[in-house]
């Protein structure tokens, strides 16, 4: 292993660490015309959970991951990227790849959920953001 993958192998560490005594994230559910969240959640394609639904359990699965809950915050993330959730997905895996070494534990994908949710990931576009100096 390089240096910079030690580097960013022990700034992920600090972050996880710095995550479990961090307060909860409280998700935004406010629609910015004043409507209501429930209002403004899209029906959902058949099978899918609504989006305010998914959103609280995503909240839900930050806390989780948040108190340290590793296990439990997995298996939520794991269904929530079932349902097409980027998010969830990108970070169910993150915790499948860097479990052992970050967490203590491993984070087990069969081969189709593995390609499930890198697929999701390939499909997902982006968003970039650099730090001020």
């Amino acid at each position: 292993m390089n240096t910079l993958q030690h580097k960013f192998m022990l700034l992920t560490v600090i972050g996880a660490s710095a995550l479990c005594m961090a307060a909860p994230v409280q998700a935004q559910h406010a629609a910015s015309d004043g409507v209501s969240a429930q209002a403004a959640a899209v029906a959902p394609a058949p099978g899918r959970r609504p989006d305010l639904v998914m959103a609280q359990a995503f909240d839900t699965a930050l806390q989780a991951y948040e108190r340290c809950h590793w296990a439990v915050a997995f298996e939520q993330l794991l269904g929530l990227a079932e349902d097409d959730h980027a998010q969830a997905a990108r970070m169910a895996l993150q915790m499948h790849r860097y479990g052992p070494a970050l967490y203590g534990q491993a984070f087990g994908l069969s081969p189709l959920q593995l390609a499930r949710l890198v697929r999701l990931q390939v499909q997902t576009p982006v968003v970039r953001f650099t730090l001020a100096p």
